[in-house]
């Protein structure tokens, strides 16, 4: 099979070496009374901000973390302040959720002027804003003979990651930056399984289909194999686990009716009309799972500690060890699996060149392997370049699941970047649960593809 260009699959060679990782020191818990002077700093002779001088300037970024999340940021931004050679200071303010964040900054727009400098959304809001001409090229700074990454540098982000966040719409521009990410993976209890008679996790969709059985035969009362994701990533991950994309090639109109989403929703279905798979719809699936009312269930990686924490206090109130469980790939035809990772990027809005070098040197800062290292720790994301395993905690390299996640991370795709994939998610839920109770699934598959280019096309007028 054709390796499609969304997907650039890479060995993790020595990434998870333990060899190679060093516990890395806490942060400081806050900045001294003063920030270093800047420098007197040679201007850029060359490039797009050549003559720049960023000393001395404060960049505002809107961000959404919040809790334990935004007291480690606020700690490694307060360690950027007072370090850093130019004397730029960084302000993180919280905005509330992504699409708080996404409102803000329409009305902003909206109203001639000028939001944050930093920003932090996903792929689509970009988009949006792009129309208005909002956002840094961030090509133009990656590849900055002065500012920019070195070749070295760029290669060791996961490719699919950069690629992420290079628009199709706007002429391959760089409108985003990849700080962390989170991906759709299988948990599964290692020790049920063992007892059903198999000895790891299902790599196919033929071997999940006869675990989830088993799953279900052994509890008898239609709970057991799997438990359904209706949403649209779940329909992404099982459209690229089965060889295809939710997209055109070229990234720019929407294909939900292609042989690989058929044959994708063909299989879920029959596992569902099977009774090896059920909807759970009271909250998140993870005290289900650690009830053993599912030898399956989908999610983000992000969920890892609830996972853990709810299979802990099952097994306390039972008075037993807790089960043995991991994550893994969403079972694939492919040769290799194909991941879906997600995750907001870091965006720069254009101010004044002053203000954008600024901002991408706190990026470049945040991204670097060891200072990812430690951030990842804090929030429990993923990270987006290989060698940020050579300086994992100790924390990190003792949870196994976490690691299972890590090692999945070189082979990525994702979800369309286009504005209207909010309103098409939307829709895609409806389609799942229309082919779920019967529907014609080729049919509804068309009609979900025709609704989501005329969507597109519609938001697309308007936004213009």
């Amino acid at each position: 099979m054709r390796t499609p260009l969304w997907l650039t699959p890479l060995l993790l060679s020595a990434a998870l070496a333990v060899s190679a990782c060093t516990a890395v020191p806490a942060a400081p818990a806050a900045a001294p009374a003063e920030a270093p002077a800047a420098p007197a700093a040679e201007a850029a002779a060359e490039g797009a901000y050549a003559g720049v001088d960023p000393s001395g300037q404060t960049v505002v970024w809107w961000h959404q973390h919040s809790g334990s999340r935004e007291e480690g940021l606020l700690e490694l931004i307060a360690e950027f302040n007072a370090t850093n050679e130019y004397g730029i200071t960084v302000e993180a303010q919280n905005q509330g959720g992504y699409d708080e964040i996404r409102d803000k900054v329409n009305s902003s727009i909206a109203a001639g002027e000028l939001p944050a400098t930093l920003l932090v959304g996903y792929q689509n809001d970009q988009s949006f804003y792009q129309l208005n001409d909002t956002l840094v090229d961030l090509n133009l700074l990656m590849n900055d003979p002065t500012w920019g990454m070195s070749a070295e540098e760029i290669a060791d982000f996961y490719p699919a990651f950069l690629e992420q966040s290079v628009n199709p719409l706007f002429d391959g521009q760089r409108l985003g930056f990849p700080p962390n990410r989170s991906m759709e993976v299988i948990f599964y209890n290692q020790s049920w399984l063992e007892e059903l008679g198999f000895s790891g996790p299902p790599t196919t969709p033929a071997e999940f289909q006869e675990m989830a059985c088993a799953g279900a035969a052994a509890n008898g009362d239609g709970t057991g194999g799997y438990i359904l994701r209706d949403d649209a990533s779940a329909v992404a991950s099982w459209t690229f686990a089965f060889g295809g994309n939710v997209l055109t090639e070229e990234g720019t109109r929407y294909l939900y009716n292609s042989p690989a989403t058929v044959e994708a929703m063909t299989f879920l279905k029959g596992l569902y009309d099977a009774g090896c798979a059920y909807f759970f719809t009271e909250g998140y699936p993870n005290p289900q799972f650690a009830a053993r009312k599912a030898l399956f269930a989908q999610g983000s990686t992000s969920g890892i500690p609830f996972y853990g924490g709810d299979l802990a206090t099952v097994a306390e109130e039972q008075g037993r060890e807790p089960d043995g469980w991991g994550v893994a790939a969403i079972p694939h035809t492919t040769e290799q699996p194909v991941q879906n990772i997600y995750g907001g990027d870091v965006m720069i809005a254009k101010t004044t060149p002053e203000q954008e070098v600024a901002a991408w040197l706190f990026v470049k800062w945040f991204t670097s392997p060891e200072i990812q290292a430690r951030w990842t720790g804090v929030s429990g994301y993923f990270p987006t370049r290989a060698s940020t395993a050579d300086f994992f905690s100790e924390v990190q390299l003792g949870n196994a699941q976490y690691l299972q996640g890590v090692e999945l991370l070189p082979f990525s795709a994702y979800e369309p970047q286009l504005i209207s994939y909010t309103a098409v998610r939307d829709a895609t839920t409806t389609a799942f649960n229309e082919i779920m109770q019967g529907a014609d699934i080729q049919s509804t598959l068309d009609t979900l593809t025709t609704f989501a280019n005329e969507q597109e096309e519609t938001m697309m007028a308007e936004a213009q």
